[in-house]
C-alpha cells in the first residue's frame, strides 16, 4: 500500500471511530446515559468497551488525529487477481442488492459464480476496498444506527450548539440553454436555537457539493459549531461531507426515517 493509500485508509478509519463515538460526546448527558449509550454501541458493532474509551479519550487529547491507527512501516498486501476490478465491480452490486450481506458471503458468491478461484480473495482486503467504495459494512451498520439513535424534535437552549440543514425545491428559472427552464434548489443552514440563517442559497442541481457549499460559507460567517442534523439524504450521507465536519469535531446526527417533524425549519423559513 502506497503512502496516499494508506494516508486515505487511515482517515477513513479515523472516520469510522469518530461516527461510534460522536453520540458520547454531547456535554449535557449524564454519566448513567451516557455509560448506557457506550453499552449499545459496543453491543451493536461488536467492539469492547475499552476500544470505546481508548477512542474518546485519544479524540480528547489530540482531536480527530488521535484517531487514526499507527503508521504502517511495512506493506504487506497479497498480489490481486488481473480482473479485481471486475471483481470488485460485482461485489459492491452484490452488496447494493442486499446492503446486509457480509463480506464472506459476498466472497463465496464470487467464487461460486467463478469470478475468481477459491481462497484467491482474502476477506481483509476485499472489506478494505469495500470500505474505500463506500460499502464497507461497518460503513453500513453505521448509517443504520444514526438513523435509529436520532431524537424527535427538540430545541437547543443555545446559539450554535445544533445547525439544521436542509434542502427545499424553489421555483424554476430560464437559466438552462437557451433559456430553457431550470429546477432551483434551495440549500440553508439554520442554528436550531435562534432559527437564525447562517448561510442560504439556490442551486441548479441537489448534489452533495452544495450542501458543501453551504456550510464552508455558514462556518465562514459564524465560526465553528457543536452538531448538526440532516435527514438521511445522499447529499447529507456523503463521506467528503462526514468527513471534513469530522475532522472540525462537529457532531452529526441524522433524523429518523420517515420524522417529518423532527425537520422543518427550512420550509418555515421558505415560505
Amino acid at each position: 500500500m502506497n503512502i496516499t493509500k494508506d494516508n486515505q485508509w487511515r482517515d477513513g478509519k479515523a472516520l469510522e471511530r469518530y461516527m461510534l463515538i460522536a453520540p458520547l460526546l454531547e456535554g449535557s448527558l449524564d454519566p448513567a446515559k451516557r455509560l448506557q449509550m457506550r453499552e449499545g454501541i459496543a453491543s451493536r458493532n461488536g467492539i469492547s468497551l475499552r476500544s470505546l474509551y481508548r477512542y474518546e479519550a485519544a479524540f480528547k487529547k489530540e482531536g480527530f488525529s488521535g484517531l487514526k491507527p499507527a503508521e504502517r512501516l511495512k506493506q504487506h498486501s497479497a498480489k490481486l487477481p488481473d480482473n479485481f476490478k471486475e471483481i470488485l465491480e460485482q461485489a459492491v452490486q452484490l452488496k447494493r442488492e442486499v446492503p446486509t450481506r457480509s463480506v464472506n458471503q459476498i466472497i463465496y458468491i464470487l467464487e461460486l459464480e467463478g469470478w475468481a478461484p477459491v481462497g484467491t480473495l482474502k476477506r481483509s482486503t476485499m472489506q478494505r476496498h469495500l470500505y474505500n467504495a463506500g460499502f464497507g459494512q461497518k460503513q453500513m451498520q453505521m448509517y443504520r444506527d444514526a438513523r435509529n439513535s436520532s431524537s424527535k424534535r427538540f430545541c437547543k437552549p443555545h446559539r450554535m450548539m445544533l445547525i439544521q440543514g436542509d434542502i427545499k425545491y424553489g421555483i424554476k428559472l430560464p437559466i438552462g440553454k437557451n433559456g430553457a427552464m431550470v429546477q432551483t434548489y434551495l440549500s440553508s443552514a439554520i442554528d436550531d436555537h435562534s432559527r437564525y440563517v447562517l448561510h442560504s442559497r439556490f442551486y441548479d442541481n441537489q448534489e452533495e457539493s452544495i450542501v458543501e457549499d453551504t456550510f464552508h460559507k455558514a462556518i465562514l460567517k459564524a465560526g465553528k459549531f457543536d452538531a448538526c442534523y440532516f435527514d438521511n439524504g445522499s447529499q447529507y450521507i456523503a463521506r467528503q461531507l462526514r468527513f471534513s465536519l469530522s475532522r472540525l469535531g462537529i457532531t452529526i446526527r441524522h433524523a429518523p426515517v420517515r420524522s417529518g417533524k423532527s425537520k422543518g425549519y427550512d420550509k418555515i423559513f421558505f415560505m
